[in-house]
C-alpha cells in the first residue's frame, strides 16, 4: 500500500500512471475490501457510542445535590383543564452587540449575524413559539421565517431591555465583575449584559405564564440559537414519555460535584445543566422561576454572579442560602457531551410516531 500511495503522488493523472494505479488497485482489491470493512466497523462504533438515540434518565449520581422534598409546591393555574397537549416554546434575542466567547486563542465572536443564521431553523419548527426581542430586524425576519405556520403559532413581543427585571440588574452585576481578582471568563463574568440575557429566560417564561399567552400543558425555554443545523423538513418537539409532571427537565452534561461553595462554582466556571432548553408544566415552572429569582438576588447581595448555568448549579447545591422547591429531572447522552440532547429526545419522541421503523440513514444523519 505504501508503494501504491507513492505512485499516486507522482502525477497520477498521467494516462500511464492511471493504468498503473488501476493495476495496483486490482492486485490489492482484497486489501481494500478489508480496509473498507475496518473503516466501516470503527465508524459504526463511533455512531453507536456517540449518537445512538438512547439516553439515561436520573441514573447519574446526584446524591450530593439538594433534592427538594415532596409534595412539590406549585402555583395555581386556573386554566389547566382547558390546556392542550403539546409544548409552547419561549425564546428571545436581545441585541448585545458583538461579544467574545471562549478562552484566549480560541475566542469566537458572536453577534446579530450569528443568531440570524441559526434562527432560520425556526422556519421548520412546528411548535408554537413566542419571541421576545428588542431588534426590529430580528422581529421582521422571524415573522417571515414563520409564515408557513398558522398565525396563532407565532407571537412576537417587542420589548426594551431597560423595562425588564433581568437587565435592570446590569449596574449591580457590572460592579461585581469589576472587583479586583474576580474570576475572568468571557463573556460569563466579563459582560454584565450577557449575564442579564441569561436571566431573562426565566423572566420571559414567567411573563408568558402569568399573561396566559399559551394554550398547551407544557412550556419550554429554547435558545434562539438552539438549532444550528440547516433544517429541510418540518419537525416537532414533544415531551418525553417519562417526563415527571412535578419536575423541570434539563439536559445534564457534567457530574454534580459535592461540597462546592457558590464561589467555587463561579470561580471555576462550573456547569451541571445546559441552559439552552428546559421544560415543565406552568404551575411548577412558576415556583421554579421564583426560586431562581431569589437565588440571583441572594448572590448579588453576596457580590457574586455569573450566568444562569452557574446559578442553577448553586440553587441545587447543599451550600446555598436559598432552597429550591422543584426537583430537576435530568436527561443526558451516553457520551455526556451533547449540549442539545434534550431537544433531540423531544424530536425523536415525535419522530417515533411517524417512523414505525426508522431508516438506516437516520442513524447516519445523527452522526453528522
Amino acid at each position: 500500500m505504501v508503494s501504491l500511495l507513492r505512485k499516486i503522488k507522482r502525477k497520477w493523472w498521467n494516462p500511464v500512471n492511471v493504468a498503473v494505479v488501476k493495476d495496483n488497485l486490482q492486485k490489492r482489491s482484497a486489501d481494500l475490501v478489508q480496509l473498507s470493512l475496518c473503516i466501516g466497523y470503527y465508524f459504526l462504533l463511533f455512531m453507536l457510542f456517540y449518537h445512538f438515540p438512547g439516553y439515561i434518565n436520573d441514573d447519574w449520581d446526584t446524591s450530593e445535590m439538594y433534592v427538594p422534598p415532596s409534595p412539590v409546591p406549585r402555583e395555581h393555574i386556573d386554566n389547566m383543564a382547558q390546556l392542550e397537549d403539546g409544548i409552547t416554546f419561549v425564546t428571545a434575542y436581545f441585541d448585545l452587540g458583538t461579544f467574545q466567547k471562549g478562552i484566549i486563542l480560541t475566542d469566537l465572536s458572536y453577534g446579530k449575524h450569528t443568531y440570524i443564521d441559526w434562527m432560520t431553523a425556526f422556519s421548520k419548527f412546528n411548535n408554537s413559539v413566542i419571541l421576545f426581542t428588542d431588534s426590529s430586524d430580528v422581529a421582521t425576519l422571524f415573522q417571515i421565517l414563520r409564515k408557513q405556520f398558522p398565525s396563532h403559532m407565532t407571537r412576537i413581543i417587542n420589548i426594551q431591555q431597560d423595562s425588564l427585571w433581568s437587565f435592570k440588574l446590569a449596574p449591580q452585576i457590572k460592579q461585581i465583575y469589576a472587583q479586583l481578582g474576580y474570576p475572568y471568563y468571557s463573556p460569563n463574568t466579563i459582560n454584565e449584559k450577557y449575564s442579564c440575557a441569561m436571566h431573562v429566560k426565566y423572566e420571559a417564561l414567567e411573563m408568558v405564564i402569568r399573561q396566559k399567552q399559551y394554550k398547551t400543558k407544557h412550556l419550554a425555554w429554547i435558545d434562539i440559537g438552539y438549532f444550528r443545523d440547516k433544517e429541510t423538513k418540518t419537525f416537532t418537539l414533544e415531551i418525553p414519555p417519562d417526563l415527571k409532571k412535578d419536575h423541570i427537565a434539563f439536559m445534564q452534561n457534567k457530574k454534580f460535584e459535592k461540597g462546592l461553595l457558590p464561589l467555587d462554582i463561579i470561580g471555576d466556571n462550573m456547569v451541571w445543566l445546559a441552559g439552552g432548553m428546559f421544560l415543565g408544566q406552568p404551575d411548577y415552572l412558576l415556583t421554579f422561576i421564583a426560586d431562581y429569582r431569589r437565588t440571583v438576588e441572594s448572590l448579588i447581595a453576596d457580590n457574586l454572579m455569573s450566568t444562569d448555568q452557574q446559578v442553577l448549579y448553586i440553587m441545587y447545591s447543599k451550600n446555598t442560602k436559598v432552597r429550591a422547591r422543584v426537583p430537576i429531572q435530568v436527561y443526558y447522552h451516553i457520551c455526556r457531551c451533547d449540549w442539545f440532547f434534550l431537544g433531540s429526545i423531544c424530536r425523536y419522541t415525535w419522530e417515533k410516531k411517524h417512523w414505525h421503523r426508522p431508516p438506516v440513514g437516520y442513524f447516519g444523519a445523527l452522526a453528522l
